[in-house]
């Protein structure tokens, strides 16, 4: 039956297709996007003519320029302002680099006096870090500190301790692995015969640690550490 308040020429709904209304999608930001995107600007705008960029253990950024250090948190702003040269840790990660940071004599002769078998250096980081289950660092004042956590470093920043260190003459050669047969294994109050500075004496190690490779020997009123090749056990010769 027609229906009788149709009009000629007007529309009737009942003759309209079906149409499926689209549900609304509830859209979730993520805030850790939300944060890398503000460093993403952060890093966009500063490339170019910073010294370094740094992402800390802590979730900040540290651009570095030429006379500061400038700190954003992990929202993206800029808390406060450090001096350049600002120590890291080595499990933070350097994002950017466009000026390496160069080691010292002190550092050298620390590193030669662990004489580890590796170690390593990153570009645009003043330590220099002693990989093992302990991570050991040589900062530039010459310490010798130890960080839980492992570093973070490309593939071409680790060295072997056989190639010659030169301050600013650094051998980018790759990487030559070998197998010490004739490790011998140190325990604390071990006495053992060492030589310091041309001098041969007899002490104590006090600790071990690197992978056993690191030794720390008191004698004398004196403590340093020694790579465990440099030291032999008192009635153990090798």
């Amino acid at each position: 039956m027609k229906n009788e308040f149709f009009i000629e020429g007007q529309i009737n709904i009942f003759d309209l297709p079906a149409i499926d209304v689209a549900k609304s999608k509830e859209i979730i930001i993520n805030e850790k996007n939300k944060e890398i995107d503000k460093f993403n600007n952060i890093i966009n705008l500063y490339q170019n003519r910073c010294r370094r960029i740094v992402k800390t253990l802590s979730g900040a950024l540290l651009v570095e320029l030429d006379n500061k250090t400038m700190y954003f948190n992990g929202k993206g702003i800029n808390e406060f302002i450090l001096p350049k040269d600002v120590g890291i840790m080595p499990g933070e990660e350097i994002v950017i680099v466009n000026e390496d940071k160069e080691i010292n004599q002190i550092q050298k002769q620390k590193l030669e006096a662990l004489n580890p078998k590796q170690y390593i250096k990153r570009k645009g980081d003043a330590n220099l870090i002693i990989p093992g289950d302990k991570t050991i660092v040589i900062n530039s004042k010459g310490w010798v500190l130890e960080y839980n956590h492992k570093p973070r470093y490309h593939s071409n920043e680790i060295y072997n301790i056989g190639f010659n260190l030169e301050i600013n003459e650094i051998d980018y050669s790759k990487i030559e692995v070998g197998i010490d047969m004739n490790y011998v294994e140190f325990k604390v109050g071990d006495e053992v015969n060492i030589e310091y500075q041309g001098v041969k004496a007899m002490g104590r190690v006090v600790r071990v640690y690197n992978n056993g490779e690191t030794l720390n020997v008191a004698w004398d009123g004196k403590q340093t550490a020694f790579y465990y090749k440099k030291v032999s056990k008192i009635n153990n010769s090798r």
